[in-house]
C-alpha cells in the first residue's frame, strides 16, 4: 500500500513536470535532459553538495558514454559490412558477439551510474528515485506505449542473458 501511495505520489509530481518553464536563456538543445535534472533535484530536495555530486557524476558518465557510443557506432558498421558481403562468413558471428558484449557493457555501465547516484541519496532519498524511475518506467512500458527502437512496446531488443 504504501508503494501504491508513492507511485501515486509520483505520477502526480511527473504530471505537473510539463507546467514548469525553462528559464529564461538556457538552450533549448538539452532542454528534456535539463529539465528532468532539474525536476529530480527539486523532488527529491538534494542538497546543494549531493546536487554538486551528481553534477560530477553526470559529467564522468556522459563522456564514459560518449565514448561507449563512438564504440557501439564502429562495431554495429563493423556487423553491417560482415552481413552485406558476398559471402559472410565467421566474421559475422565474431562481430555480433562483439556487440552483444558491447550492449551489456553498456548495460553495466548505466547500472553502475545509477548506483554511484543511489549512494549520493539518503534512504528517504533513494526510495523517492526509485519510485520516481519506476513511474519514468512505467511511462515509457505503459499500455500503447511504443518503443524509440522499431516501434516495439517498450523500446529496443529485450535484455539477452549470459
Amino acid at each position: 500500500m504504501r508503494k501504491l501511495v508513492g507511485m501515486a505520489v509520483v505520477g502526480a509530481a511527473l504530471g505537473a513536470l510539463p507546467a514548469v518553464a525553462q528559464p529564461a536563456g538556457e538552450a533549448p538543445g538539452g532542454g528534456r535532459h535539463q529539465h528532468r535534472a532539474r525536476a529530480i533535484v527539486e523532488y527529491l530536495d538534494l542538497t546543494q553538495e549531493q546536487q554538486d555530486s551528481w553534477k560530477a557524476l553526470r559529467e564522468q558518465h556522459r563522456d564514459e558514454m560518449k565514448a561507449l557510443r563512438e564504440e557501439g557506432r564502429s562495431l554495429r558498421h563493423r556487423l553491417q559490412k560482415a552481413l552485406e558481403a558476398d559471402e559472410p562468413d565467421a566474421a559475422v558471428g565474431e562481430a555480433a558477439k562483439a556487440a552483444h558484449a558491447h550492449r551489456k557493457a553498456m548495460r553495466q555501465a548505466r547500472e553502475a551510474f545509477e548506483g554511484q547516484l543511489k549512494s549520493v541519496l539518503t534512504p528517504e532519498q533513494r526510495e523517492k528515485f526509485e519510485a520516481f524511475e519506476a513511474a519514468r518506467a512505467m511511462g515509457r512500458k505503459g499500455p500503447g506505449a511504443r518503443g524509440h527502437r522499431r516501434g516495439r512496446p517498450g523500446g529496443g531488443t529485450p535484455p539477452v542473458e549470459g
